[in-house]
């Protein structure tokens, strides 16, 4: 059999390494409420912070202020994403009762509590219908599309994902554990785990430029002996309507594989979350890989059916995991953003600035 890459374990153990039939049916394992008290302080601290006059890259722990019973529990979360199965999803928000600026302050402060440093935007996802984006190749994330099991890209620790509103049908969220994926493959195919801990070509666009980044480096990496991945397959093997370019090395008979075979482990091991409008989904982004289903929006519904999906990237300076070398991590512009430079827009703010940028 071959070997695995140096340093690489031959099992890993603990709550991290689950199967999907853990949680399938079973939200109760997952999901925390938030009663109507914790909506009560949630509330003054949205007016405390509007008081304070300042724009919204202040909001922090702060000048976000919740009882120190509220914020302990928040920031449990953070533990379930290191040390246990490494997603939570906390419910309870109604979104129609807050403004749209609201839903920005209450995303970030409610955050600031779960981890200590968070990237210096807000993104929007949702469907950008080609008639208003004319010539342009759009990403799955700007489609109503499936999209296969990946992780936020170079996008640190946690990612966190606010459901302000859902589709018509369709667009839930699957989750897997790329732990319980590493288990099988070690046992049964090392020699997959030792083709992704290769470094591979890739190419990745810069925000607002023109042209793309292009990088040698692995796809899974560890740091003492904790497996790491860092994974879309559009970055390594392009996508139909907007495949890699001349320069990029053909993939080899043995990557191809290695990704097939990734990938079908990963979907075995997969569940369907059970999310509703108004719940914010914290993920580990090292650990477990998400998707999503393709979805139908309600463009007669005055966008109550339209799918609108807010993200934070979130990491924190104590709990937060070293990121391997051989993943070569190229996201330092996204921290230590100043305050009043980060870019917390609601989505009509959002909207405003050219597609460029906002991409």
């Amino acid at each position: 059999m071959d070997a695995l890459p140096f340093g690489f374990p031959r099992r890993l153990e603990g709550p991290m390494a689950w199967d999907g039939n853990q949680f399938q049916n079973k939200p109760e394992l997952y999901v925390g409420a938030l009663s109507k008290h914790d909506l009560s302080e949630v509330e003054q601290a949205i007016a405390h912070f509007k008081e304070l006059g300042l724009s919204r890259g202040f909001i922090n722990r702060e000048t976000f202020p919740l009882t120190q019973g509220l914020s302990e529990r928040l920031h449990k979360i953070n533990d379930i994403l290191h040390n246990g199965h490494g997603f939570h999803v906390l419910r309870g928000i109604d979104p129609s009762q807050y403004s749209e600026e609201d839903h920005i302050i209450l995303f970030a402060g409610l955050a600031s509590h779960v981890a200590s440093e968070r990237a210096g935007r807000i993104d929007h996802i949702r469907y950008e219908r080609q008639s208003e984006a004319p010539g342009v190749n759009l990403r799955p994330t700007e489609l109503p599309v499936a999209m296969d099991f990946h992780t936020d890209i170079d996008a640190g620790n946690i990612v966190a994902l606010f459901i302000e509103r859902s589709a018509k049908s369709g667009g839930e969220q699957c989750l897997s554990s790329f732990w319980c994926a590493y288990n099988d493959l070690a046992r049964d195919r090392p020699e997959v785990l030792a083709e992704l801990a290769k470094d591979w070509y890739w190419e990745k666009s810069i925000r607002g430029q023109k042209g793309k980044a292009t990088y040698q480096r692995a796809i899974v990496g560890q740091v003492e002996g904790k497996p790491e991945i860092n994974f879309g397959k559009s970055f390594v093997a392009g996508r139909p309507n907007q495949p890699l370019s001349a320069e990029a090395p053909p993939l080899t008979s043995s990557q191809e594989m290695a990704l097939r075979i990734l990938t079908d482990t990963v979907r075995k091991h997969s569940f369907q979350l059970e999310t509703r409008r108004g719940d914010i989904l914290f993920v580990n982004n090292l650990s477990v890989m998400h998707a999503r289903n393709a979805f139908v929006d309600d463009v007669n519904a005055e966008n109550d059916s339209c799918r609108h999906v807010l993200r934070l990237w979130l990491r924190d300076s104590k709990t937060g995991w070293p990121i391997a070398d051989s993943l070569k991590y190229d996201g330092k512009e996204l921290w230590n953003v100043a305050p009043g430079s980060q870019r917390l827009f609601t989505m009509t703010e959002w909207d405003a600035f050219p597609r460029a940028v906002r991409v």
